[in-house]
Formats: C-alpha cells, structure tokens, sequence
C-alpha cells in the first residue's frame, strides 16, 4: 500500500496530542505550492533544508574547535545538528507532537552561524549592524538559497520560519523579531528543539573536550558536578573503554527524562488542552525542573571556566577573528576582488554593500575563510 499525503495526515490528526500542530492545519507558505503527493509538508520542509548548501557547509563551521585543529571525530556544526534532530525528535516523540515539524526546527537551527566559532559572530555584529545567526540562518531559508525558478529561498513553512525566528537558549538570545504568529508564544514543537540544543551542545562538548585532553577526567569528578556524580553511579560496573562515553549517555538521558517529567507538570498546571493554550500560554512549557536547570548551569559555568576559556581555544578565537575582520575590511575597500555574483548583488542596491559582504563571510565554510585569506594576505601564496 502506498502512503499518501492524506493518509499521512490523517495519521497524525488521530495519534497526536490535541495540542501538537497538525500538517493539514499549517497556515501555508509565503508563496502558494501545490501539496506534495507522498509527505506532509513539514516533511517536504526538512528534505528541502537537507539539500540545501548551507546546510551542507556545516560540515566545515566549527562547533568548539575551528576546522582542521582537532581530530576527525571532533563535533561541528552539522553533527552538532543532526544530534539535536536526535534528541528533539525523541522528546516529540515521547510528548506526542509533531516529530517532522520538530525535525525540521532542529536540522536548521544553526544554518545561519558564520565560520569559526561564536567569537566571530560578535565580531560581524560590530562591523554591521544587528548581525544574528537566527536572523541570518532565515535571510537564507527565505532569500539566499537559489533553488527554484518561482521564488528565492526553500518557501518552507510559516511554522518552520516561526520556530527558527523564536528559537533561544542560554546562549541565544531571540532577536525580536515577531514576524510569524506575533504576540504568541511558540509551539511546543519550537520549544522542545530549545531544549534539544542545550542538552546536545553541553553534553557532547563535555564528551569532546575529555576526548582531546583539553582537561582529564579526575577534573570533571573533583569539580563537584552533581550530575557527573550521578552519571557515575550508573557506568561504575563499566569497563573503562566506554566508561567515558557512557556517563556522556547517562546525562543525556537524565536530562531528556527531567524535561519530560518538567514538561509534563508545566501542561498540567497550565491546564494546556489545544494548540490554542500553547501560544497563549505565557510560560515556558518545555523546560528544565528548577533542581536540573540549576544543575545544568553548573555543567555550564565548568565548561566555560574549563573549556570555552582554555588558552588553545581563545587562541584559535583569535585568530578567527583576525581572519574576519580581515577579509570584510578588504573586501570593503576593494570590492572589485569578490567574486561576480556578489559584486552583482551590491550592483543591485537592495542592501548596503557591507551587509552583502557581510552575508557572504557568514556563509563561508572555516577552510573556504582560511583560505581565502591566504590567498588575499599572504605573500608566497599564489591566488
């Protein structure tokens, strides 16, 4: 038997939850599509975002170490990704919300980070103005992806374009933009991908950081981590090969069943029974309990402390940074050596020839920008 679209959807609107957003019930795209034969439109969503370049180049954007300074298991930002599809889909799942929606929130949440590291970030956003990798990462989904013949962009879905326009975490502040859905609070499938993300970066950096020795694993015991603690308890009859990865497990898994449990007491207490509770809802719904945020925050405050601050870090921020600052500076006095279809793009005028400029660094791989200065700044390099 072979699926189709309204069989699919009808397949959702019988099993999820009454508070999950439905396929069929999608406010459409910015531009009208006919529907798609064989999947939802969330599915259609994420394939589309899987074949785009961008997301592509995240194989090549660093997570914690830029590209080519640590090993070839090293987390970026395209695992990093696919872990939090991992994760966010596994908590839909549980919650009984829409996985493919989810999905497709957490394989694009981080399309819009530029080369290097968050470091480099700051540093766009002080050579032009209100530069945010949320922003970003949807001026490329809406206009940057030339794809089709009818419209720029990958014209996904309102609900999509909404997630990604209110995701948050700690180190992700929303941008203010309230262009989709404005006034309401997000979906709960928006929400899980935020959790998904928190729990994704902490843990598997924790997991890469002990893997290259930046500390030992005697540091993480001796700093007093309740969590860590746990997760010891857990692999102590585990043989020391896999003892590591395991707690690294462990914690996830720990946390994946507080924001559950939390989750769970949150639409209870708030008595959430339709879509229409969720977004009017002030509260955050998919959430850490307070005793696990205050754990997770000191898992945290050891990894900045420990991690993000270590010298060979802030030195290869440095460098990355000296990278960026770099090639905007020369390819704004000389705009005559970027390529042709950005210098056509500036020809057009529809945006400041710094934010053009800025847009295509953004979109840069770690090695495309290392190279690229190499070629422009170094004398024995031949361009």
């Amino acid at each position: 038997m072979i699926r189709t679209r309204e069989m699919l959807e009808e397949y959702e609107a019988k099993f999820l939850a009454p508070y999950a957003v439905l396929s069929r019930e999608s406010v459409g795209r910015e531009h009208p599509e006919p529907l798609p034969r064989y999947r939802t439109n969330f599915q259609r969503d994420w394939n589309r975002i899987a074949h785009t370049a961008a997301f592509r180049r995240l194989k090549f954007k660093t997570q914690v170490f830029p590209f080519g300074q640590a090993d070839d298991a090293s987390r970026d930002r395209l695992t990093h990704s696919l872990e939090t599809v991992q994760i966010a889909t596994t908590i839909a799942r549980s919650l009984g919300i829409n996985e493919d929606l989810t999905h497709c929130i957490a394989m694009a949440h981080d399309i819009g980070h530029p080369p290097l590291g968050h470091a480099v970030e700051a540093v766009l956003r002080n050579l032009v103005e209100h530069f945010d990798h949320n922003v970003h990462g949807l001026k490329i989904l809406r206009y940057l992806e030339k794809r089709y013949e009818d419209f720029d962009g990958l014209n996904l879905s309102i609900e999509v374009l909404e997630g990604l326009q209110k995701h948050e975490t700690v180190y992700d502040s929303r941008s203010g933009a309230d262009e989709f859905f404005p006034g309401k609070s997000p979906t709960l499938e928006a929400q899980v991908v935020n959790a998904a993300d928190a729990i994704a970066f902490r843990t598997h950096d924790l997991e890469d950081a002990l893997r290259l020795h930046v500390f030992r694993l005697e540091e993480v015991d001796e700093a007093g981590l309740e969590l860590w603690r746990r997760t010891g308890e857990r692999v102590e009859k585990m043989s020391q090969r896999v003892r590591a990865v395991q707690r690294t497990r462990a914690l996830i898994d720990m946390m994946i069943t507080d924001v559950l449990q939390e989750t769970q007491r949150r639409l209870e207490r708030n008595s959430i029974e339709t879509l229409a509770d969720v977004r009017e809802c002030e509260e955050p719904l998919v959430a850490f309990s307070a005793e696990m945020h205050e754990h997770a925050a000191a898992l945290g405050e050891f990894l900045m402390e420990n991690f993000y601050n270590n010298f060979r870090i802030v030195r290869m921020i440095n460098k990355g940074k000296r990278i960026i600052e770099d090639l905007f500076h020369v390819y704004n006095d000389h705009p005559e050596i970027l390529p042709p279809g950005v210098r056509a793009e500036i020809a057009r005028g529809k945006e400041p020839q710094a934010r053009v400029i800025a847009d295509y660094i953004a979109g840069m791989s770690d090695r495309f920008a290392i190279d690229e200065h190499r070629k422009i700044f170094s004398i024995e390099h031949r361009a």
